[in-house]
């Protein structure tokens, strides 16, 4: 299977910069270039998030037919045994976002070394709640309850921005949706990891 090269060294730099957790920003971006660059064949095993990702991939790049890309890919599948429903547990590209997410995990807990990055994070960084909870995996415990507060600022903070959208909602005003977004993610983290 061709697939992307891991690029967390270079990205978690960037990633840390969005305001949202690096870790899942990385990760949506690494899941969508896997999906683009796996080639397909008969005994590929995917799960039902992925399946659909490399479909839609493929529609989108094709330069042919709409629905042409997507058949060919789907008919490659098909050959050989069919082997049922997979799970993420069995997914070759859910295997692959898991090793990137290790990758990741353990170039942040790395910069965790620095007091300046500590500052930096606790009073600006964003980390969802599962990547939150893996982060304090990889570091010294005497981190750990800077992962803990920066979980429970960027809790706070969403609440505050959820509780202004709904006053929002109940006047009429729908602008802002973006943040159901940002909650769900610190939630669950990105869909499909």
């Amino acid at each position: 299977m061709k697939t992307a090269v891991s690029t967390a060294a270079a990205t978690v730099s960037q990633a840390l910069t969005k305001g949202t957790c690096p870790i899942c920003a990385i990760l949506k971006d690494f899941q969508w270039t896997l999906a683009e660059t796996t080639q397909p064949h008969a005994d590929l095993r995917m799960c039902n998030f992925h399946v659909w990702a490399l479909a839609r991939s493929r529609e989108k790049l094709s330069r042919s037919t709409p629905g042409e890309k997507v058949t060919d890919v789907f008919l490659e599948m098909l050959k050989g045994p069919f082997p049922g429903k997979t799970s993420a547990d069995e997914c070759a590209l859910c295997h692959r976002v898991v090793e990137e997410e290790v990758t990741c995990l353990r170039e942040l807990a790395q910069r965790f070394q620095s007091a300046m990055f500590v500052q930096w994070m606790t009073s600006q960084g964003s980390l969802c709640l599962s990547h939150g909870l893996k982060l304090k995996e990889y570091v010294p415990i005497r981190f750990r309850p800077s992962i803990d507060q920066i979980v429970e600022r960027n809790r706070a903070e969403l609440e505050r921005e959820l509780d202004v959208f709904r006053d929002q909602l109940r006047h009429g005003v729908h602008e802002g949706g973006g943040i159901l977004g940002r909650v769900a993610e610190f939630l669950v983290g990105q869909r499909g990891l």
